[in-house]
């Protein structure tokens, strides 16, 4: 039995209502599904994170997290939803150790001004080992590569043992080699964790084979949705990749 959150998405508006930047007139993602989100810059990808995970509300519509409004759960402990930002949304200048950011995921399972204590930095220092960053958890975070960057924002979301983890564009501005990386150790976690992802990327090809179900989102709308590769085969992914 999956522990992710189920999504529930009905006549969203966000915007003004003749002109709203997103449109969402039904969305439903199941509890424990991984879906994979493309379209072009400006499509409305990210404010359809935001939504999904309570960051923005919208102007109008429904959105339900496990059957609940999104702003009727009491707090952070009680939804654990893991959001990892594109890295432009994170100031990397702030003068943290890699183990600083990954424990600030730790803060959200404890009480306001609670310490953390030794089980939680035993969890914080698995999550750094099993991103493979053990080596480096003195290390400031500007120091580190942009790959490391992205695997300690991740450590960071799973330290709190999330059930919906959102992740918008965690391979932009990546190497091959760190992108690679990147995608197997994303396709590991979401394999083996009952737990909800939704992933935003320009490049199909970085999907985790676990993203069985695209959403392609153009001009503010979800255009098409459904099974991987039915979506890919569309008319109109292939106008979509052609503008990525």
């Amino acid at each position: 039995m999956s522990d992710g959150l189920s999504i529930l998405l009905s006549d969203v508006g966000v915007g003004p209502r003749r002109h709203p930047f997103l449109r969402v007139d039904h969305l439903q993602v199941a509890a424990g599904e991984c879906v994979g989100i493309i379209g072009p810059n400006g499509a409305g990808k990210t404010t359809l994170l935001k939504l999904c995970c309570g960051l923005i509300r919208p102007n109008r519509g429904t959105v339900l997290l496990d059957g609940r409004p999104v702003g009727g759960w009491r707090g952070r402990r009680e939804r654990r939803i893991g959001y990892i930002p594109q890295q432009t949304e994170y100031n990397s200048h702030l003068p943290f150790s890699l183990r600083d950011v990954v424990a600030m995921g730790r803060n959200a399972l404890k009480p306001a001004l609670r310490p953390l204590d030794r089980a939680d930095f035993e969890a914080v220092d698995h999550w750094i080992a099993e991103l493979g960053l053990y080596d480096r958890r003195h290390q400031t975070f500007r120091s580190l590569s942009g790959g490391q960057q992205q695997k300690a924002l991740i450590a960071r979301a799973m330290v709190a043992a999330p059930r919906l983890v959102i992740l918008d564009e965690p391979a932009a501005n990546l190497d091959t080699r760190s992108r690679g990386q990147l995608r197997d150790i994303m396709e590991r976690l979401f394999r083996d964790r009952a737990m909800t992802v939704l992933l935003v990327s320009h490049d199909v090809e970085f999907l985790p084979g676990a993203c069985e179900r695209l959403l392609l989102v153009r001009q503010g709308r979800i255009e098409v949705d459904g099974p991987r590769e039915e979506v890919l085969a569309s008319p109109s992914a292939a106008d979509v990749l052609a503008e990525i």
